[in-house]
């Protein structure tokens, strides 16, 4: 990390600012297993982006149904199995 930034040399973000509550991030805290975790910082650093990021993605797919939960009753009445 550099002990100094030369801020004049910064540039205007391009486009309009975020407004929208939607669109914008809220921190939460959760409580997570240490081995869930680990395995989340090393799949992020495998595919080389931060683990708050890697997580984020994997909470959005997963709420608009591109990941399915395998195990689930839903879904093994949707395939008749079990």
């Amino acid at each position: 990390m550099k002990r100094e930034y030369v801020l004049k040399k910064l540039k205007k973000r391009q486009g309009k600012i975020k407004t929208s509550t939607d669109a914008a991030k809220i921190p939460i805290s959760i409580r997570l297993d240490g081995s869930d975790l680990a395995a989340l910082k090393t799949e992020a650093d495998r595919l080389g982006i931060p683990y708050q990021t890697f997580v984020g993605s994997v909470l959005h797919r997963f709420v608009h149904g591109d990941i399915v939960d395998r195990k689930s009753p839903d879904l093994a009445k949707l395939l008749k199995i079990g």
